[in-house]
């Protein structure tokens, strides 16, 4: 599978000391990332931008990935909710999108774990808004 960028993504969780939610980065270093621009009409000029985004399991090292129902702020996962950015980003840590206003930042809205077929066809598939 081909790759064009590293991706950055915030994991959310919740500080077990301050019992505040925090969102965690983690760069993925080979993704394939397809991003598109719109607008939706029918609300105004709502933002109505997408992104699909291709994780090749055989091309990124997946020792720290954990099932999203397992996360707890230690290594890292893709789950809905979480945010997405294209490149790798200086922010560590944020407590909310607002932090992340300089660059164009997705929500996960949809991950599937491709499980099939030979070991260098397996990937993650996310979609975003």
């Amino acid at each position: 599978m081909m790759t064009n960028t590293k991706m950055s993504v915030f994991n959310k969780y919740t500080d077990t000391f301050t019992k505040s939610v925090v969102f965690k980065k983690h760069i993925i270093d080979n993704v394939f990332w397809d991003d598109s621009n719109g607008v939706n009409l029918d609300h105004g000029y709502d933002k109505a931008d997408k992104v699909n985004v291709y994780i090749p399991k055989d091309k990124n090292d997946l020792s720290e990935y954990v099932n999203a129902k397992q996360y707890n702020g230690n290594g890292w996962t893709l789950n809905n909710g979480d945010f997405i950015i294209k490149g790798e980003i200086a922010e560590n840590e944020v407590s909310g999108i607002k932090e992340l206003s300089a660059y164009e930042v997705f929500t996960i809205t949809m991950v599937d774990d491709k499980d099939f077929g030979s070991s260098n066809m397996h990937h993650f598939e996310i979609r975003g808004n």
